[in-house]
């Protein structure tokens, strides 16, 4: 679709990158007001709205990429230079969306973000930019496990009200424990950085940041989730060869 339908995928990634920008308005909104013993709970919970909203509105996420790509190419569907190029146009297409839902809120006043609560905001963007590679590295891999995973999940049944809840536990996770997620962090960088901001809130951190988070982003989707359920898959098709030749019933 990239090289046939390039406009297309890219107005998809856009909507991605917006419908995640509302989970992260929620977030902030629902995480300014509540008791600080709950409010990594809270946040965690109503951010499971963004995923959902992906995966019933259909729309193409950078994060979900890492997982259906390398399964393409293993497949033998797809070549690694289509699943690099799915890639980039997926994260330039999710930034494009983030970016304009950041310029509609400031435009619309700012929200609770820029607001009452622009305090946490600002304070939970300036940790994100300064938090060492290593961490921030290890953040993406273990975020993108718990997204594609919410994913993977999902698609393995056809029952709406499931589908739901199979994605709400994951997404809660990963936000509670403060893993990192390159798609979120576009809209909160854009938010932050396109008005007045804190000196610690800087396009070089924002660009340190999401360079790590991706790349363990990547990792986390590819590797954890891609590539070891194709290996389980390919592990049970061949055990089922050698029981069928060997004349035992399936299970």
């Amino acid at each position: 679709m990239v090289k046939t339908r390039l406009l297309a995928f890219l107005v998809g990634g856009a909507m991605a990158g917006a419908y995640i920008g509302f989970g992260d308005i929620i977030m902030f909104t629902a995480g300014a007001h509540v008791d600080g013993a709950w409010v990594h709970l809270v946040m965690g919970a109503v951010f499971s709205a963004a995923l959902t909203i992906v995966v019933f509105a259909g729309a193409e996420l950078f994060t979900g990429m890492t997982m259906y790509m390398p399964i393409a190419v293993f497949a033998g569907r797809a070549s690694i230079g289509d699943m690099i190029g799915v890639w980039i146009a997926c994260w330039i297409g999710n930034l494009i969306g983030a970016f304009a839902l950041a310029a509609l809120l400031h435009a619309a006043g700012g929200g609770v973000l820029l607001g009452d609560g622009s305090q946490q905001f600002f304070n939970v963007v300036q940790a994100k930019m300064s938090a060492p590679a290593g961490q921030l590295l290890a953040r993406g891999i273990l975020c993108n496990w718990l997204v594609c995973l919410a994913i993977w999940m999902s698609t393995r049944t056809t029952d709406a009200a499931a589908r739901i809840m199979l994605i709400f536990w994951p997404i809660t996770i990963f936000v509670a424990a403060g893993f990192e997620h390159s798609v979120a962090n576009m809209f909160a960088f854009c938010m932050a950085l396109i008005g007045e901001h804190p000196e610690g809130v800087t396009i070089a951190g924002a660009v340190k940041n999401l360079f790590f988070v991706t790349i363990g982003n990547i990792i986390g989707g590819a590797v954890f989730i891609g590539c070891g359920y194709w290996l389980q898959g390919t592990g049970r098709a061949k055990a089922g060869e050698q029981t069928a030749k060997a004349g035992v019933p399936a299970e």
